[in-house]
């Protein structure tokens, strides 16, 4: 009986280091640019045997291209929830993370802007920076 007590807790505590190893954490940093309104999401994962592959989607409507990579390169029209599954390739071990990314007020220099309701409805085009300023 001794014996086998000593076995038990010798496997018991083998299977417990084997899940401490196993585990995988995933962070997520969003950095842009405002001129261009680029934005680069970065998933950090730790953990496991360092091999990792990446899947992204949006939990919010629209579409992610497919990228298994560890980065994201994007230029968002509207505020969209970002979801990136993180798999260690060896222990089997996953994880995920989710960033909000939010539009950048870019540089709108050159725009033509449509009618609606910000303009009033004055049925008219609105352009900006498209003419020289006016000299006084």
């Amino acid at each position: 009986m001794k014996y086998s007590m000593r076995t038990l807790l010798m496997l018991m505590g083998l299977i417990s280091s084997t899940t401490l190893l196993a585990q995988v954490k995933v962070t997520t940093e969003v950095s842009g640019d405002a001129a261009t309104g680029k934005q680069l999401i970065q998933a950090k994962a730790t953990g496991g045997s360092g091999k990792y592959s990446y899947a992204w989607g949006l939990t919010t409507p629209g579409a992610v291209p497919p990228n298994d990579a560890s980065e994201v390169l994007l230029v968002p029209a509207q505020e969209a929830e970002y979801i990136v599954f993180v798999r260690d390739k060896e222990t089997g071990a996953s994880a995920y993370s989710t960033v909000v990314v939010k539009t950048l007020t870019g540089n709108e220099k050159h725009l033509i802007r449509m009618p609606g309701e910000d303009y009033k409805m004055n049925y008219r085009y609105s352009a900006i920076g498209a003419l020289p300023a006016k000299s006084r």
